[in-house]
């Protein structure tokens, strides 16, 4: 399987396993809008990992604003969690 097939694999999967309280299943516009947070603060965790979630939450604070506004518009974060443990601003 080509590198780039399964690197792009990796990141959907290991989102889909990020799953906030809210989550059933996380969303095409969820991945995308937050694949590159993922890779530059929990890239290093497993799929399977439970430090994966924990890691995102941590960070929630340095994730980018598509990525919080998206998590929002989808249901996976509430926006109190979204304003006020990670302090963005939500129009």
């Amino acid at each position: 399987m080509p590198t780039k097939i399964l690197s792009a694999l990796v990141v959907a999967s290991a989102l889909t396993a990020l799953s906030f309280p809210a989550a059933a299943e996380i969303t095409a516009a969820v991945k995308g809008a937050c694949k590159t947070d993922y890779k530059r603060y929990c890239g290093a965790y497993a799929i399977n990992d439970p430090g994966l979630r924990k890691c995102m939450d941590q960070v929630g604070k340095n994730l980018s604003q598509r990525c919080v506004k998206t998590l929002v518009d989808s249901g996976e974060v509430t926006k109190a969690r979204a304003t006020q443990r990670w302090k963005h601003t939500l129009d």
